[in-house]
């Protein structure tokens, strides 16, 4: 194990108890210019579905990483892009539970994880979603498995890369049927925008002085 890494998860927790970034930080990767027009969009409806999605962190390397996955073209929404493991919320089921559920069914992480925190839920306009991200920790990478119906790959990120200013760039994206420039992480191995980006700018901000 080792030690830095364990006192970092340690201070990571405890960040997240307390007051998070929220909106100011998921804005900065909105695909849309946020005013008090566009900001309405974000406002979850009474009738908005419900879902959750893991940052699942562990020791690889001597680095704190996170899975990431590229969506398959037979999803019902966001096909083809970087999303974290998740998705809808069956009745009955509570947040966490949602969280840890679709990471088994997406990509085969069945072993007991320790809970760090979460984040603040963020609505996705585009899907209807209000979406609940649950940060996770296992001290040795966990074994994946692809559910090929639902995720084309996994790709593996350095939390370090995450904290990294120069990964911060912009993706060339169709919305409504014109191609715009929208914010974007641009990581070693892929590139996440939208809804995804939005939570992980809140992650990146929260952590920045650990």
């Amino acid at each position: 194990m080792d030690l830095k890494l364990d006192k970092k998860i340690k201070l990571i927790k405890g960040r997240l108890l307390k007051e998070l970034p929220g909106w100011e930080s998921q804005k900065k990767m909105a695909v849309m210019s946020i005013n008090a027009v566009t900001r309405l969009a974000f406002y979850p409806p009474s009738n908005a579905k419900l879902a959750a999605v893991a940052i699942i962190l562990f020791q690889e390397d001597q680095k704190l990483k996170f899975f990431l996955t590229r969506r398959t073209s037979n999803v019902d929404h966001h096909k083809g892009e970087i999303s974290l493991p998740g998705g809808a919320q069956d009745k009955g089921e509570s947040f966490k539970d949602t969280s840890l559920r679709e990471s088994e069914e997406e990509i085969g992480i069945n072993i007991p994880l320790e809970l760090i925190g979460k984040l603040t839920p963020l609505y996705a306009p585009v899907s209807g979603f209000l979406i609940h991200p649950y940060v996770w920790y296992s001290k040795d990478k966990p074994c994946t498995t692809v559910n090929e119906n639902e995720v084309e790959s996994i790709h593996d990120i350095s939390l370090n890369e995450l904290q990294d200013d120069a990964t911060l760039s912009t993706k060339s994206v169709k919305v409504k049927g014109l191609s715009v420039d929208v914010p974007s992480f641009h990581f070693n191995n892929c590139t996440s925008w939208g809804a995804t980006a939005m939570i992980l700018s809140e992650l990146k901000d929260a952590l920045v002085e650990i």
